[in-house]
């Protein structure tokens, strides 16, 4: 059986990138890389970081306010109405003293998401989706590989944001220990500096968590957009394909073909070189095919780069000119050299059998 390189064999294996076309089929269709983690940890690290800065000015309208309502003289029919009015102004002004905070995780978070999908709404989106209804298939998704590592991502931050706490409050446990001996400002200001510390070590932390999962996130959908031969080849014939397009989708064909044949030389017997302008690699295996077989073959940077690989190989190589350039034009990539060179190949094989000193039959140990 003749051993070739037949791309055909792996057509069916997504190995090439996706195209531009492809990209943007799946984006219509909401597929798009995103982490929802990274959002959640942007709007909380932004939180963290307006409360940081913002807890003594808030602190200091929320007790200005305060002093307002508790000095405001108390009418002498204390009713339902006044207690309401206190109310409201209460609600109101944790309102705008919780603003900054809210403010900030709700422009930080939009923000991550728009710079991960871009400003994409369809209608098509809010269709309901009557296959998420079907229960077998939701019973699926609850056991498949992406629950299980979302599983495992939640176990993981729960653990590290424990072991963070732990930590935190590990190293003020002696000051905690004498607080009820302080003075209730000296405590607050304790209190204040643990709670800060832990809660932006736990937006560090998350936001990192994001980065990663959005990283992770990216890769899972580059893995899920790659295509097949048969897919780059079925696209290419697409009218619709711009010429550019079809240029690029040729070049990444050809640069597989390419990568897949430099992956052969160290398997052959011999190279046959111009010396620089041809290099022709030939395999013999009489199990395999009834004469040589070339798996692989170039000009120029090629020929140099199959020559290249084949020395550091170990495989032989033999400077032929003559028959360099014949073996090239004569048979292609997965092909038995022709009878009329049968005679000019079992000469140079038989020179690297001498130079080896083994046998025909011994070619395994080349």
């Amino acid at each position: 059986m003749t051993r070739a390189i037949n791309l055909q064999l792996f057509s069916s294996e997504k190995t090439e990138p996706a195209s531009p076309r492809r990209r943007q089929m799946a984006r219509e269709k909401g597929q798009i890389a995103r982490s929802q983690d990274l959002v959640s940890a942007a709007a909380f690290f932004a939180g963290v970081v307006a409360l940081r800065y913002g807890v003594k000015p808030v602190a200091r309208f929320i007790m200005a306010r305060s002093a307002v309502i508790w000095s405001a003289p108390v009418p002498a029919e204390f009713g339902v109405s006044y207690a309401m009015e206190v109310l409201r102004n209460v609600f109101t002004y944790a309102a705008i003293a919780c603003a900054p905070v809210m403010a900030a995780s709700l422009i930080f978070g939009a923000g991550v998401s728009m710079l991960q999908t871009g400003l994409q709404f369809r209608l098509s989106f809010l269709a309901p989706q009557l296959e998420r209804l079907n229960p077998i298939s939701g019973f699926a998704r609850l056991f498949s590989r992406r629950a299980f590592v979302d599983c495992l991502k939640s176990l993981l931050k729960i653990g590290l944001i424990g072991f963070l706490a732990w930590t935190t409050f590990r190293t003020v446990m002696p000051e905690m220990a004498g607080l009820s001996i302080r003075e209730l400002a000296g405590s607050l200001e304790i209190t204040q500096k643990t709670i800060e510390s832990l809660i932006t070590r736990c937006g560090v932390f998350l936001l990192t968590a994001g980065l990663l999962d959005y990283l992770y996130q990216w890769w899972e959908h580059e893995k899920s957009l790659r295509m097949t031969i048969k897919e780059v080849r079925d696209e290419l014939r697409d009218n619709e394909v711009k010429p550019e397009v079809r240029q690029a989708i040729r070049a990444r064909m050809r640069q597989m073909a390419r990568r897949r044949m430099m992956h052969e030389v160290p398997n052959a017997d011999v190279v046959v070189v111009n010396p620089t302008h041809y290099a022709v690699a030939l395999k013999y295996d009489a199990a395999e095919s009834p004469a040589p077989v070339v798996v692989a073959k170039g000009v120029d940077e090629i020929a140099l780069r199959i020559r290249q690989i084949a020395e550091e190989a170990g495989v032989s190589v033999v400077e032929n000119p003559p028959l360099a350039r014949a073996l090239y034009k004569a048979a292609d990539i997965g092909e038995m050299i022709p009878e009329e060179l049968y005679k000019a190949v079992a000469e140079v094989l038989a020179y690297v059998y001498r130079l080896k000193g083994i046998s025909p039959g011994e070619r395994r140990a080349i």
